[in-house]
């Protein structure tokens, strides 16, 4: 165990993914707050007779549950399946047509739904090829805040600079828009979860860019150039609509009023380029971060400052992965993970001293399991 800043860090276990590890999501469900799932993806060793042949990008998806029944976290793994590299994964926040989804994007170039099942196990509900021989890169969905199931909707961006919007329907992806955003590989898109209308997206031509789908794609409303290097992480704050978060290969993370989008409200340098940004889910007052090269950090945000509170340094190889439990702890520090009548009947309380945190990395393709009091 270590501490930082007041904070106390306690490593609960360690996995091994086999293929290297970039992405973890806990899902957002009441009654499913166990589950997390762990996406992985590797460049396939070619033989020198290979080597002038397209290469081959695997990956693994696994499905793990939390248990506190030994008395401290632990994860069990449910199932896993082998499919293309997968490169960013997201869970929708409400049921699409009752059942727990998520979708991801992969090293083809498409966009997958999936449902979990009663069992626990996975089924694929439908895909979408985004741009022909491209990688994707990363998407959302536009409900974190609430949205009915007739608007559900999936953005995503690819390796050639194109954003796509895709309609999610009970068994369908109905592509919506596609457009040329970046020039180069646009590594984020996200909702502006306040105006789902509004597409934010970054890229590796260092721009920032605003999109108002109810105008049209042509020209973005904004065409930030703040960040200096790639901008790979966006997300709009969950409590307080005109919080946007970013990150980029720069090493800073900007928090901004999307209302004014000519600077940072408040910034801070990580020590390592900003890969994921996540929003502590309850009161939305803290940032986790991957941090490539330098970890993973807690920062306390408020409208002074952006303070690092907490450095999770137990990785050895690049942080890409990273997310918050949201099932809350009891003031002795037990989860009430076994049992979901607890969950819903504690859910998401702010004054929870302690917070379970999944990271992964990529070329020693760990998960961790971590708390942090």
């Amino acid at each position: 165990m270590s501490r930082v800043a007041g904070m106390s860090i306690s490593t609960c276990q360690t996995i091994d993914t086999e293929l290297c590890a970039d992405s973890v999501e806990w899902c957002p469900l009441t009654d499913l707050q166990d589950v997390l799932v762990c996406g992985t993806y590797q460049l396939q060793e070619q033989s020198e007779a290979e080597s002038n042949e397209e290469q081959t990008r695997v990956g693994r998806l696994y499905l793990y549950a939390l248990s506190n029944q030994s008395g401290s976290p632990s994860l069990e793994q449910l199932t896993s399946q082998d499919m293309p590299g997968v490169l960013d994964i997201k869970w929708s926040y409400h049921p699409v047509a009752g059942q727990a989804c998520f979708a991801l994007v992969n090293s083809v170039g498409e966009l997958r739904v999936y449902k979990l099942l009663e069992d626990r196990s996975v089924a694929m509900v439908t895909r979408a090829e985004l741009t022909p021989q491209s990688l994707g890169l990363s998407l959302e969905w536009n409900n974190m805040t609430g949205n009915s199931e007739n608007t559900m909707r999936v953005v995503s961006s690819d390796s050639t600079g194109q954003i796509h919007v895709h309609q999610v329907g009970e068994s369908s992806l109905v592509a919506l828009e596609t457009w040329k955003a970046h020039d180069y590989e646009a590594w984020i898109a996200a909702f502006d979860q306040n105006d789902t209308q509004i597409v934010y997206t970054g890229g590796d031509d260092c721009r920032l860019k605003g999109w108002d789908l109810r105008v049209g794609t042509a020209s973005p409303v904004f065409n930030s150039k703040r960040h200096t290097m790639g901008v790979c992480s966006i997300q709009s704050n969950p409590v307080q609509p005109h919080l946007l978060a970013t990150g980029s290969y720069d090493e800073e993370l900007y928090i901004w009023d999307s209302r004014q989008m000519s600077r940072p409200q408040q910034s801070v340098s990580l020590g390592g380029g900003v890969w994921r940004v996540k929003w502590e889910p309850c009161t939305a007052s803290q940032i986790l971060t991957a941090t490539m090269y330098n970890g993973f950090h807690i920062i306390n945000v408020t409208d002074n400052a952006c303070d690092i509170v907490c450095h999770y340094k137990e990785h050895q190889s690049i942080a890409y992965g990273a997310d918050w439990c949201r099932i809350p702890t009891d003031s002795a520090g037990k989860q009430n993970c076994d049992d979901p009548e607890d969950r819903q009947a504690t859910r998401c309380q702010p004054s929870s001293p302690t917070h379970t945190i999944a990271t992964c990395s990529f070329y020693d393709h760990l998960l961790k399991l971590w708390t942090v009091k």
